[in-house]
């Protein structure tokens, strides 16, 4: 896996990290039934070229060997560097055992990590966090670009069209993430390093507390929390990390389940906040949901009737322009900030269809996901 080749737009100024004293960097991983992934992750976790104090794994309600892979992992790094809880009473899932994994942190670090444990980081993913940090003072929490995990071998055709969708979601976010990183919309719990004494602030307002027990979106819910107490969230230039997607579309744990938590949880919160500052932004872009999707039909309907009546040089010139001038920029985003590119991938960015599909597929979902919110409010994560 390579490096994202991304830079920071400046380095002046920017201090060794051996001219003093390292700054403690503690990471903390929940853990739910992720025996499968959870060997791979605290490989690339230990073997970081920042030197972590140590790593907490929190097993939270697991039924399967996570556990076991976890003290077989002790063996290799040694209890004192990786280290090993289990929750108690948990019922709030990833945000509980978080929450309960911070509060183990007696003797607070300057920095924490936290990342899922299905995810694989760059080597140098926490030394480029602590660099940032200490160089912007005011900044509570820095997100890393991610990707997506290459594909399993024996994947079926099905599969690999889902993962290369995915993979050019991701590459075009991230690409969103590299021009806009002064400011991020969310702090996505995949990995990320926040600043000590901003949780710890956090904390205090919330009578012990960090991440939300009554939020889907917890991660979404904190990032909104750092901006009201002043601090900035941004995303690294330097920072890189590889997770897991779903390659099925329906069930527990498939693509529509997964973004339509992601949605709904996110509309709970803005209806939460109200049409407030660091929410607006999301607010507009949920209501331009049911004009684009109206759109789309419209644009659609005049493409067929241009279509039918013959009129092609009409249809060529007036109505293919600007969605061929799209393509073109979406190709050149894809092709400058995707990882593990293939000829289908260009295949499917150039020709628009395929991610034009699966944008469609998405907005469905989001307008669904707002009459989640409202007509389910007691639905659990």
């Amino acid at each position: 896996m390579s490096k994202a080749n991304i830079k920071p737009k400046s380095t002046r100024g920017k201090k060794s990290l051996r001219q003093k004293k390292q700054p403690r960097v503690v990471a903390l991983v929940p853990a739910h039934n992720e025996a499968k992934t959870i060997a791979r992750t605290i490989e690339s976790l230990m073997n970081q070229t920042y030197n972590l104090s140590y790593a907490l794994i929190i097993i939270d309600n697991c039924s399967d060997m996570t556990l076991r892979v976890v003290h077989n992992c002790q063996k290799q790094y040694g209890k004192k560097k990786l280290r090993v809880m289990k929750t108690v009473n948990n019922r709030y899932k990833k945000a509980g055992a978080l929450n309960q994994g911070f509060k183990a942190v007696t003797r607070k670090p300057d920095f924490i990590f936290c990342m899922d444990a299905d995810t694989v980081l760059d080597p140098g993913i926490i030394k480029a966090g602590v660099s940032q940090l200490i160089n912007e003072p005011t900044t509570g929490g820095i997100c890393s670009a991610y990707r997506t995990l290459p594909l399993p071998q024996g994947a079926s055709k099905w599969e690999r069209y889902l993962w290369r969708l995915q993979n050019i979601e991701f590459s075009l976010a991230n690409a969103w993430r590299v021009e806009n990183y002064n400011n991020a919309r969310v702090l996505p719990g995949v990995s990320v390093i926040f600043r000590s004494t901003a949780l710890s602030a956090i904390s205090r307002q919330n009578d012990g507390i960090v991440w939300a027990t009554d939020s889907l979106v917890e991660d979404y819910r904190l990032t909104l929390e750092l901006k009201d107490l002043g601090w900035s969230v941004k995303s690294s230039l330097e920072m890189v990390s590889w997770s897991d997607v779903p390659l099925r579309i329906r069930g527990k744990g498939g693509l529509f389940d997964q973004r339509q938590r992601w949605y709904s949880g996110t509309v709970d919160e803005i209806r939460r906040r109200g049409f407030k500052k660091h929410s607006r932004y999301e607010a507009l872009t949920i209501g331009l949901l049911s004009l684009n999707l109206l759109m789309r039909g419209l644009l659609y309907s005049v493409y067929i009737v241009l279509a039918l009546s013959g009129n092609l040089a009409q249809l060529v010139s007036l109505f293919l322009l600007l969605p061929l001038s799209a393509a073109l920029i979406q190709y050149y985003r894809w092709n400058k900030y995707a990882d593990q590119k293939d000829k289908w991938q260009a295949l499917m960015t150039i020709s628009l269809i395929p991610n034009e599909l699966y944008a469609i597929f998405r907005e469905m979902v989001y307008t669904y996901s707002v009459w989640v919110s409202y007509a389910r409010p007691e639905r659990a994560w």
